[in-house]
């Protein structure tokens, strides 16, 4: 089954001002690919301290178990104030017995540099306020469209690349999946000049969380993602 980019889901609450809280929650997915299936488990959880842990951990199920034996992870740790999210690191795990694609992301502020490692080689990236791991930017997409934002960008760090994601509110519609019938927002995110995108439908009754997500290359969809069940 290959690895999906998939959207970590976040609760926000209201907080004061234009900021909002987070907490703690954990959401399920059911997951297609090529005729393939699998299931995501997205957490969130607090540490010690004034971080939090952010995990998609997925499961490939069926004959798709036979290339990725183990889960696949996606593990950030970061903090969070003012409605903004702060990586400080990032870890991924690809589900094979190798794990060839697996990668590390170290934030340190202090110096303004990243240290990533990825397939046995090691960059050291300058970074700047405002970025982030490719999980966080679902983060602070939500944390937009909360305020009203109908486009934005994003600098994430991905493996050894800085990499650009623009996200744009196509509109609103009522979308069904296993957990339920919401009212939701479409937005599309894509990198500049590629030929992928991902369609977005998130759920302003649930604080913007992701209830659909589907994959596209050339136009053509390559995967699903549903919300099968919210525990808060």
């Amino acid at each position: 089954m290959r690895r999906l980019l998939l959207l970590p889901v976040l609760l926000l609450v209201p907080g004061l001002g234009s900021a909002s809280v987070i907490e703690p929650f954990t959401a399920v997915y059911d997951v297609k690919f090529s005729g393939l299936s699998g299931e995501t488990v997205t957490s969130l959880s607090k540490t010690d301290g004034d971080r939090w842990v952010f995990e998609n951990r997925t499961r490939a199920l069926g004959i798709a178990r036979l290339a990725r034996p183990r889960d696949a992870v996606d593990r950030s740790t970061f903090s969070y104030s003012d409605g903004q999210p702060k990586p400080y690191s990032f870890e991924s795990e690809d589900g094979t017995r190798r794990n060839k694609r697996g990668s590390t992301i170290n934030f340190d502020w202090d110096s303004g540099n990243a240290a990533a490692s990825y397939r046995d080689e090691s960059r050291t990236i300058e970074i700047e306020d405002g970025v982030l791991d490719r999980q966080l930017m679902q983060v602070a997409m939500m944390q937009d469209l909360a305020r009203g934002v109908t486009e934005a960008s994003y600098t994430v760090i991905d493996r050894h690349d800085k990499k650009q994601y623009d996200i744009n509110v196509l509109g609103r519609e009522t979308i069904e999946v296993p957990a339920g019938t919401f009212e939701a927002l479409r937005i599309e995110r894509r990198r500049p000049g590629s030929s992928r995108s991902t369609v977005m439908w998130c759920a302003p009754e649930l604080s913007y969380l992701t209830v659909r997500m589907e994959q596209l290359k050339e136009d053509k969809t390559i995967a699903i993602l549903e919300l099968t069940e919210i525990e808060r």
